[in-house]
């Protein structure tokens, strides 16, 4: 608001000033080139506004970054986990029916690599398959992920 009444201000200045400048000068062409440039002057303080929003960003075309270097980590390590865990998935109900659980152990390093320090998965039965299910594995995950076998009681 205060810069609506600055520039209404601003435009009533250069008006008045206009009027005393027309006032004083002499007719001919000197008259005639001092208000073409003055014209030109007033015409740029009405348009001064349009320049100042050329540059200006408007809050719904831009994407404020995320909080913190720890969120960004977090979302990153959260899609790597879920893409592991689909593709783990995915080759696991080709081999059993079997329930079971992931555990995936990771972390990102110093040149922001992902470690994926272990990849385990808990059966609760053994199953017949088990064989050829970590060779799919490791062939889709480029490591060998730990099978435990947990009896529960």
């Amino acid at each position: 608001m205060e810069q609506i009444k600055t520039f209404a201000l601003m435009l009533v200045f250069c008006a008045a000033a206009g009027l005393i400048y027309y006032l004083l000068l002499p007719a001919g062409k000197v008259s005639d080139t001092a208000k073409s440039v003055f014209s030109a002057i007033l015409l740029l303080a009405v348009l001064l506004p349009l320049f100042s929003f050329a540059g200006m960003e408007l809050p719904a075309f831009t994407a404020a970054p995320p909080e913190t270097d720890a969120e960004n980590t977090d979302i990153l390590l959260a899609a790597v986990r879920q893409q592991i865990e689909q593709t783990v998935e995915a080759l696991v109900r080709q081999f059993t029916d079997q329930p079971y659980e992931t555990e995936l152990t990771m972390h990102i390093t110093e040149d922001n690599g992902i470690n994926i320090e272990q990849i385990r998965l808990v059966f609760f039965t053994d199953f017949s398959e088990r064989e050829p299910l970590m060779q799919a594995l490791t062939e889709a995950l480029g490591a060998a992920p730990e099978v435990v076998i947990r009896e529960t009681h």
